[in-house]
């Protein structure tokens, strides 16, 4: 009688009280809930607790190592990773079942993540996440460059039809609050040049263009704009960022 591969949940958070509940819940299919949470403040560790997950706290360093650890405390054969603001579909949790009990299974799966901000969906793809967030655990490790993690995996992967939703921003303060501290991340992984000045002209000026007129943008009405708007400004707040360090380190005249 073959039994089904179990599933681990991971999840890194950092007071979440907000969310961290419907994240757990909603995938109530994995058979373990594994968090790592970075010393919170409110009642993330209670909540994540009540909903039977395993609890672990650690400093935050980077994305990259905070999920890293979840990963490696993990033991299904397989493994989901949502971040703490997002939810899997009821539709995904089923796929996400039939999938790895498949023979033919492949070593790791995209799942396309819709956006939810300003009492919006963005279901057309101006947003084209689509990240390898369900893998085998002994084929994949979690790389990417710091703030911008990403699930590595050694092997085929495949897509799921289904999506997970993200529940990114509270408003828009927060929306730039979170620009603000990614792009500082962004930036202090990355080397000023001498063209540094003229990408932070012409790379926004592209992100917008393909945000709003590429990705179809213009058909979301205000929330599109709004999408374009907002992907160039990080593109150029991460250049400028730049640009501030390539002149702090010349000597003044």
């Amino acid at each position: 009688m073959s039994t089904k591969p179990s599933i681990s949940l991971i999840v890194a958070a950092y007071n979440e009280e907000a969310l961290i509940g419907q994240c757990l819940r909603s995938a109530s299919f994995c058979n373990e809930l594994v968090v790592v949470d970075s010393f919170s403040t409110d009642r993330t560790v209670e909540i994540a607790r009540q909903c039977g997950a395993r609890v672990f706290q650690h400093e935050f360093t980077d994305y990259v190592r905070q999920k890293q650890m979840a990963l490696d405390r993990a033991t299904g054969e397989w493994v989901l990773l949502l971040d703490a603001d997002e939810q899997a579909t009821w539709e995904l949790g089923r796929e996400i079942e039939s999938v790895v009990a498949q023979p033919g299974a492949a070593d790791g799966y995209r799942i396309r993540r819709v956006l939810y901000h300003l009492r919006h969906f963005y279901t057309r793809p101006v947003y084209r996440d689509r990240p390898v967030r369900l893998f085998r655990r002994e084929r994949g490790h979690i790389g990417g460059r710091d703030p911008h993690d990403k699930v590595v995996v050694a092997g085929r992967a495949g897509e799921l039809r289904s999506p997970l939703l993200h529940f990114s921003y509270r408003d828009v303060a927060d929306h730039v609050a979170t620009i603000n501290r990614f792009t500082t991340r962004a930036a202090a992984e990355t080397e000023p040049s001498a063209f540094t000045a003229l990408r932070m002209v012409g790379n926004p000026i592209w992100r917008f263009f393909n945000f709003y007129i590429l990705r179809g943008g213009f058909l979301e009405g205000g929330p599109g704009l709004y999408a374009a708007m907002t992907a160039a400004f990080y593109v150029f707040l991460k250049y400028a960022k730049l640009y501030e360090r390539r002149l702090s380190g010349r000597r003044p005249r």
